[in-house]
């Protein structure tokens, strides 16, 4: 394997968000100089899947369409009604629903959500976007979870986008209905919240309140050892073979996220965590649904029963697969590759050790701490 050298810039920027990405303005009604992410739902899971394009030489290639493509792919009057002023001033109550993801360098970005309603609507639409796109040179239209593309998207920037669209798709997909009266919801704000239809400002009854994106926290930590010269890393069992990552769990009620730290590191290996040592580093959103990863380096503590090298791991086999501590010239010399993919192919070096690709928070913070002198 090629070791990534001390003296190599990291990169400071994290995955699937980009402060450029204004969310700030008002949606444009101006189709034709906005860009849209096809966004659909496969298979008998409803799996979220975008579309996006493959190079001859197997590279990701975003695919942005402008609104005439989305006419061609998805037909004239099904686009315009997406783009319909119902649609654009919020009350659409529609399955397919147009998505306001934000603004970037005076360009609108929009999500258009097309589910699917069964296996022939998927052969069409599959059969359309080939027609469609055919004739881009080099370019293979593909249709897939974000997750198992997005660390192979080239800039972290167009990664942002079909992140905030993957985030905001998933929150339609699971209100639509409400939570108080059981009434369909309807779309508002061009995509960022929903409402009862039966609400009482639209003459109905529910007194209910708007929903919006839920947002689950959790902390993610890049445990050491007392002496920093090993980490804490572990696997689940439906991981490839061969990756860890770092520990990380939910925010449970009544935590902050410092608690959180030390109660998921005891919880998944039985290590526990010294309070003074826990440090913030970064934050990453992690729309898989709807999640935010909030980064932390923290050092573990010898108890009583550790000998007197490494504190002792006692790992709950029904949370984790293994859980080890690493040295970190090992880690170091493994750098290199990896993914986020659940469906990914690791190589034969790979099936022994890699850490997450850099769509992943828990790479930075995992190579942050290995390049460390």
């Amino acid at each position: 394997m090629t070791p990534i050298s001390s003296s190599e810039k990291i990169d400071k920027s994290i995955w699937y968000t980009d402060p450029n990405l204004s969310r700030s303005l008002v949606a444009t009604d101006n189709m034709d100089s906005a860009r849209f992410i096809l966004v659909s739902t496969f298979g008998d899971r409803k799996t979220t899947c975008h579309l996006h394009g493959i190079s001859d030489e197997g590279e990701i290639i975003p695919t942005f369409l402008d609104f005439s493509e989305l006419k061609a792919l998805i037909g004239e009057n099904e686009a315009h009604a997406l783009s319909s002023e119902d649609n654009i001033s919020g009350t659409s109550t529609d399955s397919s629903i147009l998505i306001w993801i934000g603004e970037r360098d005076k360009v609108q970005y929009f999500a258009a959500f097309v589910p699917t309603s069964n296996d022939v609507d998927e052969n069409a639409l599959k059969e359309k976007i080939s027609g469609t796109l055919g004739h881009r040179v080099g370019f293979t239209p593909h249709l897939a979870p974000l997750r198992e593309f997005g660390d192979r998207i080239s800039e972290s920037a167009d990664a942002a986008v079909h992140s905030t669209a993957n985030g905001l798709v998933e929150f339609h997909k699971t209100h639509r209905f409400c939570p108080s009266c059981g009434s369909p919801t309807i779309v508002r704000k061009v995509g960022s919240s929903r409402l009862c239809s039966n609400h009482r400002s639209l003459e109905g009854s529910c007194q209910s309140s708007s929903l919006y994106p839920r947002i689950d926290v959790a902390s993610i930590m890049l445990v050491t050892s007392p002496c920093s010269k090993y980490a804490l890393l572990g696997r689940k069992a439906s991981w490839p073979q061969g990756r860890y990552s770092t520990l990380a769990g939910f925010l449970e009620v009544g935590e902050t996220v410092e608690d959180c730290c030390i109660r998921e590191t005891l919880e998944e290996s039985g290590i526990r965590l010294d309070r003074t040592s826990i440090e913030f580093r970064k934050s990453q959103p992690w729309p898989f649904p709807r999640s935010v990863m909030v980064g932390f380096r923290a050092k573990a503590v010898f108890t009583n029963d550790d000998s007197e090298t490494l504190p002792r791991i006692d790992f709950d086999e029904k949370e984790m697969e293994d859980v080890q501590w690493f040295e970190k010239s090992y880690v170091r010399e493994r750098l290199a590759g990896g993914s986020t993919a659940l469906m990914y192919n690791p190589t034969e070096e790979e099936m022994e050790f890699h850490i997450p690709g850099k769509a992943s928070l828990a790479r930075a913070l995992i190579t942050e701490w290995a390049i460390e002198k």
